[in-house]
């Protein structure tokens, strides 16, 4: 894995540095250099951490951590904070009068290859949240393939399909050398991923559908403006109409062919009012132009002009106001000024309404209207066009790129329908962009993260929590079958296993804690002939008379506050404290009598007995040796008086000190 990995980033690489050098054309943007850059930096680092120069690979690393940073705040920022204007100056120290947008990636990969690069600076360790950086970096190039990339979008949200394949390539050069160090296993990993690749594609789904809306929102202004100057211009373009009516109207009353200084007196303030109007001119019943003003520059050289074949564009409108005293309008015509433009002419007759004087005209050019109205609007942030169907009659805006929006709206001018076009610049259109659909996408991703950090700790800490317990509970059952054992081996030094009776060790320090005890008696028991019994009729035979025995002693001197031990093979004894020798020498007959109804047989038929000696110590120290062997004596004796009997040895008197 670690070699396909190694072949992959390689393959990043190699793929960022052909798009870097490649050909490009001279209208490319920069971003086409910077975005492979930048993808091929991150490769080189991950080549280099997987070569083990960890701190080379960190150095480019963190280099190319700094820079994304710096991109991805220039999305998320608001305008307030840092203006775009001091983007646009950083892009400047890249290249001359490089804008914001003509350098820095799309704001998709930007984040990806952020990803990727903390990644690559963790070695996607699953306790530093690798899984989740790599898959929210997957989710990231899902969207950007589903990612619309129409002129419409006033951002560029994902990068081209190349740069997508270089990343895509980058990410799984990434998986391959992070998934051998993934314990795909472990249930902390799981139970830590799902959740918070879950809360990760919810903060994409939040952020693609409040961009949208943010953007559409923006848009809607854009329309909103564009519209409320279409109504200005035209409420304008309304009241120049009202005012020509007026002039008009001025001569009518009058009813007679206006004089030069008249004319020039009424048509100057219209011609103020109005710079549009080239000139406002009196035109004869022949056509000919009589009276202009102002009468300087151009217009001087109209004076006696006869319309009909100085401009035959305007013929019809002119001969409808002459002919039949009708208001004549032309359609955009050239003017003789120069330019295109509008000329209207209103009859002016005489009072009676029966003949006519003549005309006035009112020439409007269309460059200086639109000159005039765009005045008031500000074309560094928005570029405003006039056209009449595919003329363009004026034009102004900004040096810097415009934006993917533009609204038209129709103007209507005496029945003549022209086309206004608003479309604001890119930098005022980023400056008033909300950044809160990127902020929410940031901090959506840093709570997943910060979550998935904490499940992980969490179950980092319950899994040694719980191998903590296991441990402890292993240690308590081994403790308390030691402990066990150590009572067995105890039980077993002190006790006879088959006939679960204490043994010799047990008896001697029962005897010796009775050494102030007085009386004190000691019974020795032997089976009559035992040899005999495991001769003919095995040893488990044996054992099972040697059993019977120890439960019929047992049950007899245990009553009476002794206690019933095995000495060795078949021999018995018993500690009788505070018992004397009368009661001893009972005791002793309760064994050989209940030995005897037991209806044990040898071989031959003959009842199983058993001989006792009883010795009683009365007073003096105790000699333990002197006593067992004064109730070896007596047990002795009765073995020679033939078995099955109790033989009860005189009782002692110690003197010496007890051994």
């Amino acid at each position: 894995m670690s070699r396909f990995a190694t072949f992959l980033a390689g393959t990043a690489l190699t793929l960022a540095l052909l798009a870097a050098v490649g050909p490009r054309g001279d209208d490319a943007p920069f971003h086409a250099l910077t975005q492979p850059l930048l993808t091929g930096s991150v490769a080189l680092a991950q080549l280099l951490m997987l070569w083990r120069c960890r701190l080379a690979g960190r150095t480019v690393g963190f280099m190319v951590f700094v820079a994304l940073t710096a991109i991805l705040l220039s999305y998320a920022l608001p305008e307030r904070w840092i203006a775009l204007s001091t983007w646009n100056r950083l892009g400047t120290w890249l290249a001359p009068d490089l804008g914001l947008e003509a350098w820095r990636p799309a704001l998709l990969p930007t984040l990806t290859l952020l990803l990727l690069t903390i990644a690559t600076l963790t070695r996607a360790r699953a306790a530093l949240g690798g899984p989740l950086l790599l898959g929210s970096a997957a989710m990231l190039l899902v969207i950007q393939l589903g990612e619309d990339q129409a002129a419409s979008s006033l951002l560029r949200y994902a990068g081209g399909l190349d740069h997508q394949l270089m990343l895509w390539v980058l990410l799984a050069g990434q998986l391959a050398g992070a998934l051998p160090r993934w314990p795909l296993t472990d249930l902390t990993l799981r139970r830590s991923l799902w959740p918070t690749l879950v809360l990760a594609s919810l903060a994409l789904l939040f952020w693609h559908q409040q961009k949208n809306a943010t953007e559409a929102q923006l848009q809607a202004q854009v329309h909103a403006k564009g519209q409320a100057l279409a109504e200005r211009l035209t409420r304008e373009i309304q009241a120049h109409l009202e005012a020509m009516g007026r002039f008009a109207n001025i001569w009518t009353l009058h009813g007679q062919i206006p004089r030069h200084i008249d004319w020039a007196k009424q048509a100057a303030p219209y011609h103020r009012d109005f710079r549009y109007f080239l000139n406002i001119a009196f035109i004869d019943t022949d056509s000919r132009i009589q009276r202009v003003y102002p009468p300087s520059g151009p217009n001087q050289r109209l004076l006696g002009a006869r319309l009909y074949d100085a401009q035959p564009a305007g013929r019809q409108a002119v001969r409808l106001a002459l002919e039949r005293q009708r208001i004549g309008r032309t359609e955009v015509i050239e003017l003789l000024q120069g330019g295109p433009g509008i000329i209207h002419y209103l009859p002016i007759v005489a009072a009676n309404g029966q003949r006519t004087l003549g005309a006035a005209a009112m020439v409007i050019s269309l460059p200086i209207l639109a000159s005039t109205l765009f005045e008031d609007v500000d074309t560094d942030q928005a570029r405003l066009s006039l056209h009449a169907g595919d003329r363009r009659l004026a034009q102004r805006g900004p040096a810097s790129p415009l934006g993917p929006w533009r609204h038209e709206a129709t103007l209507d001018i005496a029945d003549q329908p022209l086309t206004l076009t608003v479309q604001p610049s890119q930098d005022s259109l980023l400056t008033q962009l909300d950044r809160y659909p990127t902020v929410s996408l940031l901090i959506g991703l840093t709570l997943a993260t910060l979550l998935y950090l904490v499940l992980y700790a969490y179950g980092r800490l319950d899994h040694q929590h719980r191998r903590l317990h296991a441990a402890n509970a292993g240690l308590r059952r081994e403790i308390r079958t030691r402990t066990r054992l150590q009572r067995e081996v105890e039980w077993l030094a002190r006790h006879d296993e088959l006939t679960r009776l204490p043994n010799r060790r047990l008896f001697m320090e029962t005897l010796d804690g009775h050494a102030d005890t007085r009386p004190l008696s000691v019974l020795i028991c032997d089976i009559d002939h035992f040899k005999r019994i495991n001769d003919h009729q095995g040893h488990l035979v044996g054992d099972q008379y040697l059993q019977r025995l120890a439960a019929i002693g047992r049950e007899t001197v245990e009553s009476r506050g002794g206690l019933f031990s095995r000495y060795g093979g078949e021999e018995f004894v018993a500690c009788l404290p505070a018992v004397a020798a009368d009661e001893a020498r009972a005791i002793a007959e309760t064994i050989r009598q209940g030995m005897e109804r037991a209806d044990l047989r040898h071989h031959d038929g003959q009842t199983l007995t058993v001989s006792i000696g009883v010795v009683t110590l009365t007073a003096g120290l105790l000699d333990v040796a002197s006593l067992m062997q004064a109730a070896d004596d007596a047990l002795y004796r009765a073995k020679r008086e033939g078995r099955n009997r109790v033989s009860t040895a005189a009782p002692l008197v110690q003197q010496s000190v007890r051994s």
